[in-house]
C-alpha cells in the first residue's frame, strides 16, 4: 500500500499531473491515452488533449516510449515504478554525497529509524549483502 509520504515524494521529482500519469500507467501497462484519461477522469475533470500533451512530454523525457497501434498510440513505462524510483534516489544521493557523506548518511538513517524499523533491518541486510559481494569481487 502507497503511503501519502511515497506520493509526495514522487511530486517533489516530477509535477503533479505526471506523477499521476505515470501511476496509471505503471499500475496497467500498455496503455493509450484514452485509457489513462479515464484513470484520471475517476480522481479530477481533465481535458483529453491535456492527458496527450503531457504524456507526449513524458514520452520526451524518456519515461514513456510509444508505438502505433491502429488510429492511436500505445504507451508504455520504459522503467517500472521501483526502478525509476532507485534511479532518482541514485542521483539524488551522487550529488548529495561529493564531500558531505556523513552527515547526509547520518540523516538518511535517522529518517529511517524515526519512520520504520523494519526499513531499518531491510538497509542492514542490504549493507551486508554489498559486503559479501565485494569479498567475492
Amino acid at each position: 500500500m502507497e503511503t501519502r509520504r511515497q506520493r509526495a515524494g514522487l511530486r517533489q521529482v516530477m509535477g503533479g499531473l505526471e506523477e499521476e500519469i505515470m501511476e496509471c500507467v505503471w499500475e496497467r501497462g500498455p496503455v493509450s491515452v484514452r485509457e489513462v484519461y479515464r484513470c484520471l477522469l475517476e480522481k479530477r475533470d481533465i481535458a483529453y488533449t491535456t492527458v496527450m500533451t503531457v504524456m507526449s512530454r513524458l514520452v520526451e523525457k524518456g519515461l514513456l516510449c510509444r508505438h502505433p497501434e491502429g488510429r492511436a498510440f500505445i504507451y508504455s513505462a520504459l522503467t517500472t515504478r521501483d526502478e525509476y524510483c532507485a534511479g532518482v534516489v541514485k542521483d539524488f544521493m551522487d550529488e548529495m554525497l561529493i564531500g558531505t557523506s556523513k552527515p547526509v548518511l547520518a540523516h538518511f538513517v535517522e529518517s529511517l529509524a524515526a519512520d520504520d524499523a523494519a526499513q531499518l533491518d531491510m538497509l542492514a541486510e542490504i549493507i551486508e549483502e554489498k559486503r559479501r559481494e565485494r569479498k567475492q569481487s
